[in-house]
């Protein structure tokens, strides 16, 4: 999925808002989700892929913790889907 960064803040903040922010994390603890280094989800945003982030305020960057999970989930994969070899 290609990292799309919506922008939050600048404008009024509501109840809702404040909640949604208290869940995200930074970029060392997503790094730290995935097993990678910041280094990685840094060029990852330079070029447009990997995990979703958010950017608040315009250069504060964050990750959804369920971005994070799913991006995880994308890239599972099951043993029986590569074991289907076509038969001779």
């Amino acid at each position: 999925m290609v990292g799309a960064s919506p922008v939050i803040g600048g404008g009024g903040k509501g109840e809702a808002m404040g909640k949604e922010m208290e869940n995200l994390i930074n970029e060392f603890e997503a790094a730290d989700m995935l097993g990678l280094k910041v280094a990685t989800l840094r060029r990852w945003r330079w070029a447009a892929t990997g995990v979703p982030w958010v950017k608040v305020g315009g250069t504060t960057v964050r990750y959804s913790p369920e971005a994070v999970r799913a991006f995880i989930r994308a890239g599972t994969v099951d043993p029986e889907d590569v074991r289907q070899c076509p038969s001779k």
